[in-house]
């Protein structure tokens, strides 16, 4: 198994971290300001006051989510975890994960009970935090109505706790491939999730791999030491 020092990417700022400001913090806060003025507006110059439009608010509640989302990554980025073992099943992390998911998205993950009351000495919040993180990618990238399910399988197996995450979207990811922190194609994103999640697993001394399915879908997957697994 390679060593943490060396599946764990550079995070060092650079000039990378001032476009990813700029995409993940200035442009929401730009939409939210323009949608607010937009209200405002209205508001003023319309008799009788309409009602709210629910859309117009949904959308600005939207920007201040992935407003806050920006903000917890860059503290994650600042701080990184000290990992803690903790008694724990593979149920529990999983569905921790998935509760951490807004509803809509919570009810698109399709949970595998593949030995799922299995305990293992982990880390299990950093672990679920870890796994939150790959299904939120997951149900981003997924294409068509937005509807699709994504997998997660959980087992353990050769001495490890293996969390996988299998979705529709085709596979763009090869052996070897990195995630590379800052660069995505996500509106208002920073381009953080899976490079914390490396970062992290590094730290519980494990292994994220990115793989492709027998049908040729995105598989990821989360491979942690469990010794004396019961």
């Amino acid at each position: 198994m390679p060593s943490p020092s060396t599946t764990t990417p550079s995070l060092a700022p650079d000039h990378g971290l001032a476009r990813a400001l700029v995409q993940g913090l200035d442009t929401p806060l730009s939409a939210l300001r323009a949608t607010m003025e937009s209200l405002g507006y209205e508001l003023e110059h319309s008799a009788p006051r309409p009602a709210l439009r629910p859309q117009r608010l949904d959308g600005v509640l939207r920007e201040v989510e992935r407003l806050g989302k920006n903000v917890r990554e860059l503290c994650d980025l600042a701080a990184p975890p000290v990992p803690q073992a903790l008694a724990c099943t593979l149920e529990e992390i999983v569905r921790a994960a998935r509760a951490a998911l807004p509803p809509e998205q919570r009810e698109r993950v399709l949970i595998a009970r593949s030995e799922a009351q299995a305990t293992i000495d982990v880390d299990g919040p950093l672990v679920s935090q870890c796994l939150r993180r790959l299904l939120e990618n997951a149900l981003e990238a997924t294409p068509g109505s937005g509807d699709e399910p994504v997998l997660v399988v959980a087992r353990c197996e050769a001495g490890e706790a293996c969390f996988t995450v299998v979705d529709a979207a085709p596979s763009a990811l090869g052996p070897g491939w990195q995630p590379v922190p800052f660069q995505t194609t996500k509106p208002n994103h920073l381009g953080l999730g899976l490079s914390l999640t490396q970062r992290d697993v590094a730290l519980l001394a494990g292994r994220l791999e990115f793989l492709a399915s027998g049908a040729g879908q995105t598989c990821v997957r989360i491979s942690i030491p469990s010794k004396g697994a019961r």
